[in-house]
């Protein structure tokens, strides 16, 4: 007769009470669409039958996601998306920052260690960097056998999801393909090198002509004169490359700003899911994709011009194929949707609509700040160090030293400059951002300004005031900068769509959450410990593949 122990009729109850274990899928796919806006999303979200349409369909949809730091660039956005921190924490404090010790700028991503696999010797890119840890880091350390990849039409993009030590990160680097740098591996694997060779042969024979897809409805059709430059919206189709013309230097920038790059994007993901076999091994393996045409389409044509909608609408039919595939193929697999950033449209279209825009030029703009602290202070040098844009204003050390200044008094006078000027909503000095406290409370739909500068503050790399601009300033004007942009604490800018596809059931929450709060999300339903974090798991709802379960 088997003997009971007293242990076991303790333990017994407890046992059976016991929730089962997570399933976990074997495939995770997060797609970050870079400048797709929440309000992108509302305006053609009812336009839209296929990838994009279905997974607000058929997803998790918040519709309240916000970016909780206020430079909302292509570089802190991403660092955040797999990290669940913000850039305060990543170290990802804007694309480029100054290096204090070189008195240089910076490229989030550069790593002059790293070289180029498609050209050997160039120097090239890593996560050198970037600060802490990420879902795919987290995965890797718990469940035995998962693999990380991740790839972009950017290499911030897909260097900053991947993590620190992913299995493989590979971006868009023009007529050669898709490459990586030594940081990852001393070669391109052979499935890579098989996609890169067909596309450079179809980039020197094929004619690549963006007409507007029948499908997609008429948009806004105007144009802009900026000095020598017209920007036209509703001027399809454009000639990016015509069959046998040789490439030309402005090949890559007429490429980038198409639905093109999304397309050999997805092509790449596609080949890259083949060629490693993701999805059928022991572990659970993680795939992220960032699909970059949106936000050169955003930065060149507007959020809302006949080039845009045409974007969204063709964007919408490569996921949709994606989608169908990953059902196809990984019926188990779980999909996230998200954005780096949202983007204003072009200025000019709305003032046309009454919204109060303002477009200021950075350089005179700074050169009058200047020339305030030189009378100020009574010296013939300038105190800041040159910079391209106003958002981040690091001092000159060096001329103050000479000059015997007080760094403080030249702060405050730059600050009290600065908050005078109409196009400033506020400025904060880095002691000021020091003590204020970084962690999220309260909702991210109303977090203030000084909060949300502080989350984008790194003591060691970002400036010694930092600047927020109102609502509808944009800084910077053609030929020498895009017609308009994003990189602002405002909400046009924050507000990005944050959608769960998979074993949940589907439906529109319209609570204000953060995009920190993807990775702790993701962590939990895969059953693993995240590191660090700054955001919180959300309540996914039901599980509906628990409930048949049942």
């Amino acid at each position: 007769m088997m003997r009971t122990s007293l242990l076991s009729l303790i333990l017994l109850p407890v046992l059976a009470a016991a929730p089962a274990a997570k399933a976990r899928p074997r495939l995770v796919v997060v797609l970050s669409v870079d400048q797709l806006s929440a309000e992108l999303m509302q305006a053609f979200g009812p336009e839209l039958k296929g990838g994009l349409g279905r997974l607000a369909r058929e997803g998790v949809s918040f519709t309240e996601a916000y970016h909780d730091h206020g430079f909302t660039e292509t570089g802190p956005g991403h660092s955040v998306l797999l990290s669940g921190r913000f850039p305060a924490h990543t170290g990802i404090v804007e694309n480029r920052w100054m290096d204090r010790g070189t008195g240089k700028f910076v490229y989030c991503v550069d790593d002059p260690l790293a070289k180029a696999l498609h050209a050997p010797g160039q120097a090239s890119a890593s996560p050198a960097r970037f600060l802490g840890d990420t879902l795919g880091d987290w995965m890797q350390a718990q469940v035995p056998g998962s693999r990380v990849f991740a790839v972009s039409g950017k290499d911030r993009a897909a260097i900053l999801m991947a993590g620190r030590r992913p299995t493989g990160a590979f971006w868009f680097t023009g007529p050669a393909g898709f490459t990586s740098s030594t940081a990852y591996g001393d070669r391109l694997p052979e499935w890579l090198l098989r996609y890169d060779r067909g596309l450079s042969d179809r980039i020197a024979a094929d004619s690549w002509l963006w007409a507007k897809d029948p499908a997609t409805p008429e948009g806004r059709t105007a144009s802009w004169t900026f000095g020598p430059q017209i920007i036209r919206n509703g001027a399809l189709p454009r000639l990016i490359q015509g069959a046998g013309m040789p490439l030309d230097k402005g090949f890559e920038g007429r490429f980038r700003k198409s639905p093109f790059l999304d397309a050999v994007t997805l092509e790449a993901a596609e080949a890259l899911l083949d060629g490693e076999k993701l999805g059928r091994g022991p572990g659970t393996d993680l795939l992220a994709i960032s699909f970059s045409a949106t936000d050169y389409i955003g930065h060149s044509y507007g959020m809302l011009g006949t080039e845009m909608r045409d974007q969204i609408h063709r964007l919408d039919h490569l996921l949709g194929r994606l989608l169908d595939r990953l059902r196809r193929q990984h019926p188990g697999a779980w999909v996230v949707l998200t954005s780096d950033h949202g983007g204003l449209d072009i200025p000019e279209a709305l003032g046309e609509q009454g919204f109060p825009v303002q477009r200021v030029l950075p350089e005179p703009f700074l050169a009058a700040l200047q020339a305030d602290l030189r009378a100020t202070f009574k010296v013939d040098q300038d105190l800041l160090t040159p910079t391209q844009e106003p958002n981040a204003i690091y001092l000159d050390e060096t001329v103050l030293k000479a000059a015997h200044l007080d760094r403080r008094e030249v702060l405050r006078r730059a600050q009290t400059w600065l908050r005078a000027r109409p196009e400033v909503a506020d400025a904060f000095t880095a002691e000021e951002l020091m003590a204020t406290d970084p962690a999220a409370t309260g909702s991210p739909r109303d977090s203030n300004l000084r909060v949300l500068l502080r989350r984008s503050f790194h003591p060691e790399r970002s400036g010694d005031l930092l600047v927020a601009v109102k609502p509808f300033v944009v800084f910077g004007t053609p030929p020498t900068d895009y017609p308009t942009g994003h990189g602002t604490p405002n909400a046009y800018d924050r507000r990005v769509p944050l959608i769960f596809w998979g074993p949940w059931k589907a439906g529109q929450r319209r609570e204000p959450v953060r995009t920190v709060d993807l990775a702790p999300t993701l962590a939990r339903e895969l059953g693993i410990k995240p590191g660090p974090v700054d955001g919180k798991a959300l309540d996914l709802g039901e599980n509906i593949s628990t409930k048949n379960a049942k």
